[in-house]
């Protein structure tokens, strides 16, 4: 297995590269909002954008109910296989961060078959989005 590194990086200097990719996430998810929430909360340091040679992944640490976890709010990765690409490092950061699970929506059916091969769990739905779960 290849190793992979995601880099945290400045928002800012890359926002307006990344807007359309986030955008037409935005579509699919049905949430036109999506690009503005993201812009905000990057902006104001709520959460941090992480860049790799072929993709990227936006993380909000979260805490609820006395719960930490750690969001993944976007996820893109241009060559495909982000779970297996990206998941050692977001295991890895939200465990440095006290996190008891990860979570991500999603509104693309495929994650069906593929999450669950990497130990990702549907708990429910929220606005027809499939929410997911890596328990730590």
């Amino acid at each position: 297995m290849e190793k992979f590194t995601l880099v945290k990086v400045d928002w800012l200097k890359h926002r307006d590269r990344l807007k359309p990719i986030i955008d037409n996430i935005g579509t699919i998810a049905n949430d036109q909002e999506l690009y503005t929430n993201i812009d905000k909360a990057c902006s104001n340091e709520w959460a941090f954008l992480f860049l790799g040679f072929d993709g990227f992944v936006i993380l909000q640490p979260r805490f609820q109910r006395q719960i930490i976890y750690l969001d993944v709010t976007v996820a893109h990765c241009t060559d495909g296989n982000a779970i297996p690409k990206y998941l050692p490092f977001l295991i890895m950061l939200a465990k440095k961060g006290a996190a008891k699970f990860i979570r991500f929506y999603s509104a693309r059916k495929g994650f069906d078959k593929v999450a669950p091969r990497h130990n990702w769990h549907k708990v429910g739905y929220h606005h027809n989005l499939a929410i997911w779960r890596y328990k730590l």
